[in-house]
């Protein structure tokens, strides 16, 4: 296979950059390029730092460091050669080019990470998962990744599909040697086993609805009648100026979106235009957005002006959000309070009051303040609809133990199979190409 090179860090200016290269002529190249004193292809030590030079042709060289990570026992399985060089977008091209002049090719995109799952160093979910981690924005995200790329997921499918297994070589034991076996009681052990696997990857299924808030975070709606605070609120609650805050009223006329990291999780503010009647033709496209978003947000805060009573504008939007997930806030309270909401929270966007208690009660009003770090949840969409198909593939399998064992073992298989996309055991061409071109270059 082709030995390929890449620069791994951002193209940029900063303290140092690597370039790396892979495959079976990586020591070759290195040594057709770098030098260090006393260092030869005979004594050089795996895993250890080389300080030398790089040398990159005209009588210039690169002070800089070199590891070598002998196969199997590196990333991708194969030779690995690494560069550290000082940081900066030239030179670590001008060092790329040095490298592919002596005979390595450009890696394309998870070039690095592909070769790793072809040579089983890492299963395809571990691989999806590192993507996750590269592109994880809160702690939430890291830690769920985390315990993807720890394999929880990939030991989880393969006990199911190791127990599938064993019970189809009973199977078909029974089918190759009926006289010697029960090919009753190998049917009834498939259907247990189905049964205790469907029980399985329904946790898996059912966790996605938690993996998705993890992945992307919480989505809450700000809603309520022009200027009751709420552009004032978004302003306090993600800690800087965005929204444009005056007496005008109407001022949002669409859906001004911002998010922020509290205690480890996402959340994704929606400021909406105020909802009330209106004949201004945008105003009024932004009222129904505004609605829209009733009904496509995790949580609502209903903001309502504590220093007036309700008016109709307000009683139309308690009706429109009786039956959904609420937390009633009454801003203003700076100034003299007239008007009581049953488990209101009470906050002054001006004076920065009680702006904590809203983003806890966001929290625990989801329940994402449950969550527990150390369970698998399924946050990849790819996965979700592999453990769905398998599990209507089970129940297949499950009826056909009514017929005849044949039929039996070739529906099981099916089961196997579909799980065995999920850790890249019979996943297609297609898939892992596609999986991997999601990397970035030098990964």
């Amino acid at each position: 296979m082709k030995t390929i090179a890449q620069i791994s860090t951002p193209l940029g200016s900063g303290g140092i950059s690597i370039v790396k290269t892979s495959g079976d002529k990586a020591m070759q190249i290195a040594f057709n390029l770098f030098c260090a004193k006393n260092l030869t292809k005979d004594n050089i030590e795996p895993r250890k730092m080389y300080l030398g030079k790089f040398n990159l042709g005209d009588n210039a060289f690169e002070k800089c460091m070199m590891v070598y990570f002998k196969a199997p026992y590196s990333f991708t399985g194969e030779d690995v050669v690494e560069f550290q060089i000082h940081g900066g977008e030239y030179l670590a091209t001008k060092i790329l080019q040095k490298l592919v002049e002596n005979g390595c090719e450009l890696a394309q995109n998870g070039e690095f990470s592909k070769r790793a799952f072809m040579n089983g160093k890492m299963s395809l979910d571990e691989a999806e998962a590192t993507i996750d981690m590269i592109n994880a924005t809160s702690d939430a995200e890291l830690k769920a990744s985390s315990n993807l790329t720890d394999g929880m997921l990939f030991k989880t499918i393969k006990t199911i599909q190791d127990n599938l297994k064993d019970c189809l070589v009973n199977l078909e034991v029974s089918l190759d040697y009926p006289e010697h076996d029960d090919e009753e009681m190998s049917i009834n052990q498939v259907k247990q086993t189905l049964q205790n696997s469907k029980q399985e990857l329904e946790k898996l299924k059912d966790s996605y609805t938690t993996g998705q808030k993890i992945k992307f975070g919480i989505t809450v709606a700000i809603v309520g009648k022009p200027n009751v605070g709420k552009s004032s609120l978004l302003n306090r609650l993600i800690g800087e100026d965005r929204a444009i805050v005056t007496e005008i009223k109407g001022t949002t006329r669409d859906v001004l979106k911002e998010t922020i990291s509290y205690k480890g999780l996402k959340i994704n503010f929606v400021d909406t235009a105020g909802i009330r009647n209106s004949d201004d033709i945008v105003e009024k496209i932004g009222v129904e957005k505004s609605k829209q978003m009733l009904n496509n947000s995790d949580i609502i805060l209903a903001i309502f002006d504590a220093s007036e009573k309700l008016d109709k504008e307000d009683e139309e939007l308690l009706s429109l959000i009786k039956d959904k997930n609420t937390l009633y806030i009454l801003n203003k309270t700076d100034k003299q309070i007239v008007t009581k909401l049953d488990n209101a929270i009470l906050v002054s966007a001006l004076n920065n009051q009680n702006i904590d208690k809203i983003l806890d009660s966001i929290l625990e009003k989801t329940r994402v303040d449950k969550i527990d770090f150390s369970q698998l949840y399924i946050t990849n969409q790819r996965h979700k609809i592999a453990i769905e198909n398998a599990i209507s593939l089970i129940d297949e399998a499950i009826q056909s133990t009514n017929f005849s064992a044949d039929i039996v073992d070739m529906q099981t298989k099916r089961v196997w199979q579909e799980l065995g996309k999920i850790t890249g055991e019979s996943a297609t061409e297609e898939i892992i190409n596609d999986i991997f071109s999601k990397f970035c270059l030098g990964k």
